[in-house]
């Protein structure tokens, strides 16, 4: 038996006005995601556990059958993982964020779009301008990047993701407790780097926001995840561009494959030590559209072997932390396009395939934030009994009778049916 799950990063929200009142999803033209509904069963599940911060690292351990709460060390360190780097005793690693500061507020988070070349020779100024042996500015994309520092015990200290203070002062987000002033120091001083940064003076005369502070969050160290094979008595492959998303993978004994083909080692022993992996050789990001195509062409190549396959998408998520709704909904329209339609015609030659769609968590497009409601989710294939022959909308989920109060149940039915 072969299952595939699809995890869309945000595909869920709530209904917009300027869509006249329906959700992106209900908006977009999607034919082949229509078809496989019609077809299979609906439901809602709640992706992160009553109480718990709508966050994707919580989602994505909640959806893999993990209570999440053990392993919540901060994204940091599974981002780490995925970079090939393992963290050694007394050191911690941390999303270091290029945003845009204006007026003492976070206005973008992104940094007006960094290229990956931008963002490499900023991270490099910075490297230059500290100096310190104790922190290591490691290369991401774009304005995503990583610290990791050394020698510091930050048990018990809190940061806060970016986008939960955007347009907010930025005192209101500083990290706090043991170690924060580390972090405080290079969120303070790094201004005085990137300001005079040719690059960031080539972004203002192109009328472009410029990347004029760093923002240090989603730190942890090292936890050991059991492995997924081990606890689910399934082997399991992960396709995605996502650095945490592959981190977790890692860290769970899950193969990860790279869109395009290259294979990040996997660890047989989830508390082993990983070699290191060049990052720059796995793959370049393209186009919304050329990704999503590599990400269907790895996944139907995975998918010829026994086992659960994991394709991982994020653009609608994107889309709606940029508050651009007619993104979303393109967005939603090109992963039916050039994901579920292709992957519908293998999915109608076989009999062994069970299909599995749900979002990570609700993203709304009108705030720009995570939302911690129950999200709908698709199954369809062997095993899966259809009723309602509904369309995957909120709404259809929603009234559909399944409910997924506890989230970590859904791999179970994965690979039980339902």
């Amino acid at each position: 038996m072969r299952y595939l799950l699809v995890l869309i990063d945000g595909l869920a929200d709530l209904p917009q006005s300027e869509l006249g009142g329906k959700t992106p999803l209900e908006a977009a033209n999607t034919p082949a995601i229509d078809k496989l509904a019609l077809a299979g069963r609906l439901g809602t599940i709640r992706t992160v556990p009553k109480g718990q911060a709508p966050e994707t690292l919580a989602a994505l351990f909640t959806i893999l059958g993990y209570p999440p709460g053990p392993y919540l060390t901060g994204r940091g360190y599974y981002e780490a993982l995925a970079s090939g780097i393992v963290l050694a005793d007394g050191e911690w690693a941390f999303r270091l964020q290029f945003v845009t500061v204006a007026d003492g507020k976070i206005v973008d988070t992104r940094a007006g779009g960094l290229t990956d070349d931008e963002g490499a020779a900023l991270l490099k100024a910075l490297e230059g301008h500290f100096n310190n042996p104790k922190l290591r500015f490691i290369k991401g994309h774009g304005h995503n990047h990583l610290l990791v520092v050394e020698g510091t015990d930050f048990e018990g200290s809190t940061t806060v993701n970016p986008f939960n203070v955007l347009n907010l002062p930025t005192a209101e987000g500083m990290p706090e407790g043991p170690g924060s002033e580390v972090l405080r120091k290079l969120i303070e001083d790094a201004p005085l780097v990137l300001a005079k940064h040719e690059i960031n003076r080539i972004r203002l005369d192109l009328k472009q926001n410029p990347a004029n502070a760093i923002w240090p969050w989603g730190g942890g160290t090292a936890v050991d995840v059991p492995g997924f094979q081990k606890t689910f008595g399934l082997e399991a492959t992960l396709v995605s561009y996502s650095p945490l998303f592959r981190g977790v993978a890692v860290a769970a004994g899950i193969q990860v494959v790279a869109p395009g083909g290259a294979v990040i080692p996997r660890l047989a022993d989830p508390s082993g030590r990983l070699k290191r992996v060049e990052v720059d050789n796995l793959e370049s990001r393209a186009s919304e559209t050329e990704e999503i195509k590599r990400i269907c062409d790895s996944t139907l190549s995975a998918l010829k072997q026994d086992g659960l396959v994991m394709a991982h998408f994020s653009y609608p998520d994107e889309h709606s932390h940029r508050g651009d709704t007619p993104g979303k909904v393109k967005s939603i329209e090109l992963i039916d396009r050039y994901f579920f339609k292709p992957v519908l015609k293998v999915l109608d030659k076989a009999t062994d395939v069970r299909l599995t769609v749900v979002p990570t968590l609700m993203s709304r497009v009108d705030n720009r934030q995570h939302d911690d409601r129950p999200v709908p989710f698709m199954m369809w294939g062997p095993g899966v009994e259809s009723r309602s022959q509904l369309t995957l909308t909120e709404a259809n989920a929603e009234g559909a009778g399944i409910k997924i109060d506890d989230g970590t149940r859904l791999i179970d039915y994965v690979m039980n049916g339902l």
